[in-house]
């Protein structure tokens, strides 16, 4: 191949490679600027225009395309393996703007996510509220019998006395357990991701047919659990989102090799961790210092509802340079 059909075979890719350079260069967030389409591509036109240097050094040595690929490859290299700054600045960072477009940028995946453990919430919330007694079929050996930790309900006058501080506790622990779970077991291609989801939203969705069902007073009920389930339940669904982008990287590598679609698509959703790890100490607190107050239990409702509604307009955040 002469050196003028490598120019006019690859001009087109050098010259997005540098479009790309000069976008970073007036972007004070460099690559963190860019959306993940964006990196990827990005990404992708820094290995080529590699691959065009090498080679026009081994066969255009003196040729006219070198200097220039030296000098676009030489500065794309120094957006990717710019130094990061360390303290208080790079948390901040992370927290205004990395964490929100990270949430952003992931949508599809946590919103499928969301999606399956709908689904085991409401099967199992019907399932359930057909008959309690399929209770046992979802939980053996719990409270599928009508008993919780080996005492009986009172059933007079169609209520139920019911722990439901116990039962806070159990299913906010439990949420914190399976965040983490459906993260990690992405590896297994989404499909323990995928489990984790629909089996955790069979057992939210069988106890709230069992309260419906047994009488209890689901307003109250509710106000004990969304008030710091709400950011749970949000934690959860990112985690998931996780969990199934490192199952598409493992099942659906694309142009790169499994291991490195895997290794790009975990680094992609880890991302999001520090972020949950914040949620769930939020949550851990409201559940500590709000969710017992005894007051009305409305007001724990919208507290809940103000709770999503600002986690949407903070992910919303964007920066301004972007």
């Amino acid at each position: 191949m002469t050196e003028v059909k490598f120019i006019a075979k690859n001009e087109e890719t050098w010259k997005t490679l540098e479009a790309f350079n000069h976008h970073l260069a007036k972007s004070r967030r460099g690559v963190k600027g860019l959306a993940v389409d964006e990196v990827r591509e990005f990404s992708r036109l820094f290995r080529l225009a590699s691959h065009h240097l090498a080679y026009a050094k081994t066969h255009f040595p003196t040729g006219n395309a070198l200097p220039y690929l030296n000098r676009i490859v030489g500065v794309a290299h120094n957006f990717f393996y710019v130094r990061e700054k360390g303290g208080f600045g790079q948390v901040w960072e992370y927290f205004a703007y990395t964490f929100p477009q990270a949430v952003r940028d992931t949508w599809r995946f946590w919103a499928v996510a969301a999606a399956f453990f709908a689904l085991g919430v409401v099967f199992a919330g019907f399932y359930v509220s057909s008959d309690p007694a399929n209770l046992q079929t979802i939980m053996p050996g719990w409270i599928g019998d009508g008993t919780l930790e080996g005492e009986t309900p009172d059933w007079g006058d169609g209520g139920v006395a019911w722990d439901y501080a116990y039962m806070t506790a159990v299913i906010g622990t439990n949420n914190v357990r399976v965040a983490f779970m459906t993260f990690a077991f992405g590896i297994l291609g989404g499909i323990g991701t995928i489990f984790i989801l629909v089996y955790n939203g069979l057992i939210v969705g069988a106890l709230m047919g069992f309260f419906h069902q047994s009488g209890a007073d689901m307003l109250i009920a509710y106000s004990l659990i969304l008030p710091h389930g709400v950011l749970e339940l949000m934690a959860i669904f990112l985690c998931g989102g996780g969990g199934l982008m490192i199952g598409k990287g493992l099942l659906i590598p694309g142009d790169l090799t499994r291991r490195h679609a895997l290794i790009a698509s975990a680094k992609q959703a880890a991302v999001l961790m520090p972020g949950v790890v914040a949620m769930l100490v939020i949550a851990a607190v409201i559940e500590g210092f709000f969710t017992p107050l005894g007051i009305n239990p409305w007001l724990k409702l919208t507290f809940a509802a103000l709770t999503g509604i600002g986690f949407i307009v903070y992910s919303m955040r964007i920066h301004k340079d972007a």
